[in-house]
């Protein structure tokens, strides 16, 4: 027996050293530690050891239940058997086992409810604090190596969240999740967490505390199959989420877990993450397989797999589309970069009712009105009214691509009335009702609803009678999930659900066969796709950001138009086949020798007074000649450019509650309302130094109207670009003059500023190639704009190969050869870091193109 105890404590301390070697050079969020559930907070069984005893046998950290002793004035810790001790001398013995061991890192998981100002005084009176690690969000989590070369190597996490608590504590459902518990082998996912947000990259596996069986003897800690929620459980776990497993919870420690950890850090991983302009996506799906990720994804694989992945989202493409690991032997690491789609890919059906009902997309599913009428509206032009009875006969579900298929359905939709006899309110439907075969998006209780019958979800969002909302409805089938979108924000959303298998007539304004239910109001801008709009499309679309006209087949609906049209396009593809000619080949020159020499003569764009910068650094110049950018707190300046874009793209601006939900969120009413209207008379204030400048409110939308005086980059560009003088060669020296002091927007990075800063660079990349190609290459007078035009493109789009091919030849024309090599080397470095394989373009091919 005594030789027997040896052997077990030799290979437990192999085990051990040989898993302290393999995560080493991991980051703590892509470790697994096991915990220990010391006070037995809704345990199933009771710990024996000690904290001393624990941190013995290596434990990764515990999670400690804290109450304060009224009689004693201290804080205390309690164990599961309701005993306690005082909190400061368990820290100071986890203090002590830190000095012994430099390279331990712990996890602390704090259950309190008293004033965090003790608990920092028991922190302070431990010596434990210089230990503490400080995570700062946004931050990627540091490598554990990186943690014991710092010494911050205990990480504290509080359970329930607490004002003005320390930065050293942080709050769990901050950065973790836990899934909900599953006695299956596989357990299902259908992207939604027990607690914490989808988004948060720590996972905390509490599915090992399963009561012990009745009447099984204890068993060898070799013996990791006697319990049926081990390894297989937590890998399950692991593939489906796409977030390593870092908390095991234990309520009990036994020496079994020392070879599931082991197994557990054993298997190979594929990480890397999904992004779009840099930025992680929140929500991506795995082609064949039940994973839901989001943009930052880390997958087991074991002995013998192959892994096959294939990212999908709402909205994007992806490169490369799909890769293949076949039976890695090594940890691997692949980024995929999102593209998003065109509004039009996927576009099925387009009533815009202008005219009718007929379908302004390509495909002519014009439908059949019964009763409607159309009508001119103040705020959005002409709309189709309906009444009880009337209603729009569309094509079937197959001809529209909704049957058994991805599908969006957006429309602009104000009700005239809520009468109380009317169960609902009929946007779209069939006339039957059967289960999967009929399908009704409605407003049922004044709030949009989503089913196909007997499968259904209700949204959050109450819509008043008398205004317009922009609804939408979007539909999963890789992941069952059903979305109600208003006014362009996430209402609600339900996975799991089966697809439509319907194949009837599709109606607008009526639903139902028994009890019909129909429209009482007006409908604008029904749109259909066959595939899921992502969440930038669909706010996009809710702001009028996207013009759908655009895919309109005019020449098919008007033959009389047909030949007119065809010869004009012909001309205006001539002239450009024209103006794209080289300048030896008989191109002439539009840009006069002088205009250019104006342009690089010019020193500063801007007047010497009364002026506002957007691009490039962000300023502000009074009347006066004063630099005032000082006088914008990030707030106050985040309120003038939300106000401004608004205003700008929408004649309206932006109304008072989505500019409370956008820099006020997750206040009250009444909280925002005192934000606001301090921040606003501050901005006011401000302004008030320019000539003239002012804040407008009108009709409950705030706008931000510039005196003539006053000087604005921002604006003037838009002006420019609104004016569409592109014909005229002066309008791209122009547009340079004003963009060429660098990125729209400079470090403001807000969701909201997306749409606006991407309708802005893609105007710059278009332009400016345009402007590129009327000038002479060959010329040494154009070379040095040329230069200045391709990096002003690559600073809004670092991988545009056009701009870098224009960018290499001026450099090789001007001999310098190193220069273009180095430039060369530098673009297809960062291609790679992007899209995660080589440039495929030669520097010879970019040359030549």
């Amino acid at each position: 027996m005594k030789y027997w105890s040896l052997i077990i404590a030799f290979v437990l301390s192999s085990i051990v050293v040989k898993a302290a070697e393999d995560v080493v050079f991991k980051h703590y969020d892509e470790s697994i530690f096991v915990i220990s559930n010391f006070s037995g907070t809704d345990a199933t069984v009771k710990e024996n050891k000690s904290v001393q005893q624990l941190l013995d046998v290596n434990i990764g950290g515990f999670r400690f239940y804290l109450e304060w002793e009224r009689q004693q004035s201290q804080l205390m810790l309690r164990n599961a058997y309701g005993g306690s001790t005082p909190f400061v001398d368990q820290l100071i013995t986890i203090r002590k086992h830190l000095e012994e061991k430099p390279d331990k890192i712990l996890t602390l998981f704090l259950d309190f409810n008293v004033n965090t100002n003790e608990l920092t005084k028991v922190v302070e009176e431990s010596g434990i604090l210089p230990y503490l690690y400080v995570h700062e969000p946004g931050n990627d989590w540091p490598t554990l190596k990186n943690m014991v070369e710092t010494g911050k190597r205990v990480v504290i996490f509080m359970m329930q969240e607490h004002r003005n608590s320390p930065d050293w504590i942080h709050y769990v459902w901050d950065y973790a999740v836990e899934p909900y518990f599953s006695i299956l082998e596989a357990p299902d996912f259908i992207g939604e967490f027990l607690k914490g947000d989808p988004r948060n990259n720590l996972l905390i596996y509490n599915d090992y505390n399963f009561p012990k069986r009745a009447g099984r003897p204890e068993e060898s800690f070799f013996n990791t199959t006697q319990n049926p929620y081990l390894i297989e459980h937590v890998k399950n776990v692991w593939k489906s989420t796409g977030k390593t497993p870092n908390f095991i919870m234990l309520d009990r420690y036994q020496n079994w877990i020392i070879q599931v950890l082991y197994q557990l850090r054993s298997f190979q991983t594929i990480k890397g993450t999904v992004t779009f302009n840099a930025q992680t996506l929140s929500y991506v799906s795995w082609d064949g397989t039940n994973s839901l990720t989001s943009g930052k994804y880390c997958f087991p694989v074991g002995p013998g797999e192959t892994v096959t992945l294939t990212p999908k989202s709402p909205g994007y493409q992806f490169k490369p589309e799909t890769v293949v690991f076949e039976e890695p032997v090594q940890n691997k690491e692949q980024h995929f970069v999102a593209s998003p789609l065109e509004i039009t890919e996927g576009l099925e059906a387009y009533y815009s009712f202008e005219n009718g009902a007929m379908d302004y997309s390509i495909n002519g599913f014009d439908g059949k009105d019964i009763g409607v009428n159309y009508q001119d509206d103040s705020q959005r032009g002409m709309v189709a009214v309906f009444s009880q009875e009337s209603h729009i006969v569309l094509p079937k579900a197959e001809d529209l691509k909704l049957r058994d298929h991805d599908f969006t359905i957006a429309a602009w939709v104000k009700v005239r009335s809520y009468n109380v006899e009317d169960r609902d309110i009929s946007i779209i439907g069939t006339k039957g009702s059967s289960y999967q075969q009929s399908i009704h998006l409605v407003l049922r209780n004044q709030k949009p609803y989503f089913g196909f019958y007997a499968n259904d979800m209700e949204g959050k969002t109450t819509l008043e009678p008398g205004k317009w909302y922009h609804l939408v409805w979007r539909y999963n089938k890789l992941t069952g999930e059903q979305s109600i979108f208003v006014d362009g924000k996430l209402d609600r959303r339900s996975l799991g659900h089966p697809s439509y298998k319907g194949r009837e007539n599709i109606y607008v304004g009526i639903a139902g066969y028994n009890a019909s239910t129909f429209m009482n109001g007006e409908i604008d801008d029904l749109v259909i796709w066959s595939r899921t709009l992502g969440e930038e499309e669909i706010w996009s679309l809710s702001k009028d950001l996207v013009d759908l006209a655009q895919s309109r087949s005019i020449f098919l609906r008007y033959p009389v138009l047909s030949k007119v049209g065809f010869i004009v396009v012909a001309l205006l593809v001539l002239l450009l086949i024209y103006l794209k000619l080289p300048a030896g080949m008989g191109r002439r020159r539009y840009l006069s020798p002088e205009k250019l020499k104006e342009l690089e003569n010019t020193a500063s764009d801007y007047p010497e007074t009364n002026y506002i910068q957007l691009f490039g650094d962000f300023q502000v110049v009074d009347k006066e000649g004063k630099d005032i950018t000082g006088q914008f707190t990030p707030k106050i300046k985040q309120l003038f450019l939300l106000i401004l874009v608004y205003g700008q793209h929408h004649r309206k601006g932006i109304s008072t509650k989505e500019l409370s939900q956008i820099l006020w969120p997750g206040l009250s009413y009444q909280n925002a309302k005192n934000s606001r209207g301090v921040t606003i008379r501050k901005l006011r204030i401000i302004l008030e130094q320019l000539d003239t400048v002012e804040v407008v409110f009108n009709v409950d939308c705030w706008t931000i109207r510039f005196g003539k005086t006053v000087y604005c980059d921002y604006v003037e560009a838009l002006q420019l670009l609104n004016e569409n003088k592109e014909h005229n060669p002066e309008f791209f020296l122009n547009f340079y003059r004003i963009i060429r002091g660098g990125e729209v927007f400079k470090d403001e990075a807000h969701d909201w500023l997306d749409d606006f800063k991407g309708y802005m660079g893609n105007n710059i990349v278009d332009n400016l190639l345009k402007f590129i190609h009327l000038l002479d290459i060959d010329s040494e007078k154009d070379q040095e704009l040329i230069l200045k035009l391709a990096d002003r493109i690559l600073v809004t789009d670092p991988i545009n190969d056009q701009a870098l091919s224009f960018k290499l030849r001026a450099l090789v024309l001007q001999n310098n050869m190193n220069t273009a090599k180095y430039t060369y080397e530098k673009f297809a470095s960062l291609y790679e870091d992007l899209y995660g394989e080589k440039l495929d373009l030669t520097f010879d091919d970019l040359l030549r193109s």
